[in-house]
């Protein structure tokens, strides 16, 4: 029997947000909708309960069925923010926009490797939480010295506060925290008065506006779980993995969807 899976519920949830919401109307039928959203979700897994993906899938500092520790959530964010608003109808005409935009997503240090033998490991499926090698400490092998250095004075890797936080210790699960950040859309629309109460529209969409404008704008640079060491052996004097900092880790391009133009007709009836 290679393993045993064992259905048990023994999740737990802490959340907590404060939602702020605002509606205007004015000049006939203008309007602007904000919502603001601060929120905190803590966990000990972010999976169902019962099912065999608590275990698998969770980056643990060690015992998959250890679901003692409360860390922030796979479903975290900090801030949310949402604007939805229209100009007044100009002949026919209506000019509307959206922005909305999210900060405080969370990712976590890794192991590429199944350290603790639960049968998960490898590129895309980590799930050990890695130990972050003090660079000060003597005792750290002098290459994997030379790495930690290397990669918390990259000024590209967008990691080094939780690996600064971590140092010498097993990182926290979601430790990881992605910058704020967001993207317009924007609407004109015409209205042809044809038959009656029948009439057609005719639309102009462009999603994501700003990168139209600059394609350095309307991007992201979030992060997802980052593999920080990678297993290079084992010592079998002192029972010891041996391994390789990622130099590159926390260094990532940029991300999001960029702009979309799209024309759109309706005839109503």
């Amino acid at each position: 029997m290679g393993r045993t899976l064992e259905f048990t519920n023994g999740a737990k949830l802490e959340q907590a947000a404060v939602i702020l919401d605002a509606d205007v109307r004015y000049y006939k039928d203008g309007y602007l909708n904000v919502s603001y959203t601060l929120n905190d979700a803590r966990d000990n897994t972010s999976y169902n309960g019962n099912v065999a993906n608590t275990s698998t899938f969770r980056p643990v500092k060690s015992n998959p069925r250890d679901l003692s520790e409360i860390n922030y959530s796979d479903n975290q964010f900090r801030n949310k923010l949402v604007f939805f608003g229209a100009a007044p109808s100009f002949k026919g005409f209506v000019f509307s926009g959206r922005f909305s935009g999210i900060g405080g997503t969370r990712y976590s240090l890794t192991v590429d490797a199944d350290i603790n033998g639960d049968f998960v490991g490898g590129p895309g499926a980590d799930n050990d939480l890695a130990f972050v090698f003090d660079p000060n400490n003597p005792n750290t092998p002098a290459s994997i010295k030379a790495s930690m250095e290397k990669i918390l004075n990259n000024p590209d890797n967008r990691a080094r506060d939780y690996i600064s936080k971590s140092l010498g210790t097993i990182a926290d699960r979601n430790g990881g925290s992605n910058p704020f950040s967001g993207i317009f859309d924007l609407r004109l629309a015409k209205n042809f008065k044809t038959y009656k109460s029948q009439a057609l529209t005719l639309s102009l969409d462009v999603f994501n506006f700003a990168n139209l404008l600059n394609k350095d704008w309307g991007v992201n640079y979030n992060l997802g779980n980052q593999s920080l060491l990678f297993v290079s052996g084992f010592n079998q004097t002192t029972q010891q993995y041996n391994y390789r900092v990622n130099e590159n880790i926390g260094v990532i391009r940029q991300n999001g969807t960029p702009y979309q133009i799209q024309l759109g007709g309706r005839y109503s009836f």
